[in-house]
């Protein structure tokens, strides 16, 4: 009985360090850092459909994403998606400015 038990064991922890062991190959292997290909967001439109942003290289792709094909949308070069943040976060900003500025009166 005792025997059974302890094979049990050791079974399971074996079990449990591959599964440990092949989720760390995959992470590895699937790019999560790479830096060739990053995808920036996905926005879902409803079932197997969404837009992607992807950043390949020094450029921004912009894709829809459907059950069966890929459609290149838009393309940016990276300075252009870092002027727009610069500016989207200028108009945050002043928003909060101008909220700020009207809870005090």
């Amino acid at each position: 009985m005792m025997d059974e038990t302890l094979k049990i064991i050791v079974s399971l922890v074996f079990i449990v360090g591959l599964i440990l062991v092949v989720a760390g190959f995959m992470k590895k292997r699937t790019g999560s850092g790479s830096e060739i290909l990053k995808t920036l967001g996905y926005l879902n439109l409803g079932p197997r459909k969404g837009i992607a942003i992807i950043k390949a290289g020094e450029e921004i792709l912009l894709i829809g994403v459907t059950a069966n094909d890929l459609k290149l949308l838009k393309t940016l070069p990276e300075s252009a998606l870092e002027n727009e943040l610069r500016t989207l976060k200028d108009n945050i900003q002043q928003i909060k400015s101008f909220k700020e500025l009207l809870i005090r009166k």
